[in-house]
């Protein structure tokens, strides 16, 4: 028997119809590159998005919120010390992260692997490899090596406006497969602590060399780079199920 909706319950009915018909049209082009795992979002224009998030504000002259400066406030302590999601609604936020060379040191050994780097966060494991063939001091931006930032002040990244998809690509795959990024993944969940949940694998030669000058500043302390960290992730594992767990 077929039921036939009037009135009210109709007018309903189409409005959720067009409400979820505009909600897959808005997402159909945020999405990563079904080929190149850990190399960012396919389409472009998406990625600015990530920068226009208050909490990705690097430069307090643009406008950054209280909420971002509360929460931050909320985090404080020794690095690298929280143990659960600090945000559900987004699986790449975080208040701590400190660099782990024995399990960097594993993955270099594997073949057709130069060098890698490996930043743990409260529950998340982020690796920059590169692969034989390939060299990020050619390949990437030169604009990844500068831009410091410390205690003391400094834009960053994307507070300069130097991290934008326009002027640095977070899309190119650096010749990662998925097999490869898949070997690493289990290498990385059977090397760390339980803790860690997910693994996000990118041979992107601007992310390489980012996290490069990370390892370098790791003396002085991370935590000045936190927000620019958050917002780079976001470019590079938009939401890149191949190389979770």
């Amino acid at each position: 028997m077929q039921i036939r909706r009037t009135g009210k319950a109709a007018v309903q009915s189409l409005a959720l119809a067009a409400a979820a018909g505009l909600l897959l049209t808005g997402c159909s082009g945020n999405h990563a590159s079904g080929e190149k795992p850990g190399a960012g979002l396919a389409d472009y224009r998406q990625q600015a998005v990530y920068d226009r998030d208050s909490r990705n504000n690097e430069d307090q002259s643009l406008g950054v919120k209280d909420r971002w400066i509360q929460e931050q406030e909320n985090r404080k302590g020794p690095e690298y010390t929280g143990r659960t999601q600090l945000d559900m609604t987004n699986r790449h936020l975080a208040g701590t992260m400190a660099f782990d060379p024995g399990i960097a040191a594993k993955i270099a050994e594997l073949p057709g692997v130069q060098a890698a780097q490996v930043l743990l966060t409260e529950v998340n494991a982020y690796v920059a490899v590169v692969l034989d063939g390939h060299n990020p001091d050619e390949e990437a931006n030169p604009d990844t090596t500068t831009h410091r930032i410390t205690e003391k002040g400094g834009a960053g990244l994307f507070g300069t406006g130097q991290g934008t998809p326009e002027r640095i690509s977070w899309t190119e795959s650096g010749g990662l497969a998925h097999s490869k990024a898949d070997e690493i993944r289990k290498l990385v969940l059977s090397s760390a602590s339980t803790q860690i949940q997910d693994v996000y694998v990118s041979a992107n030669p601007n992310f390489v060399q980012r996290v490069r000058l990370y390892a370098r500043e790791e003396k002085n302390g991370l935590t000045p780079y936190m927000n620019e960290f958050n917002t780079m992730i976001q470019h590079v594992f938009p939401d890149n199920v191949n190389t979770r767990k």
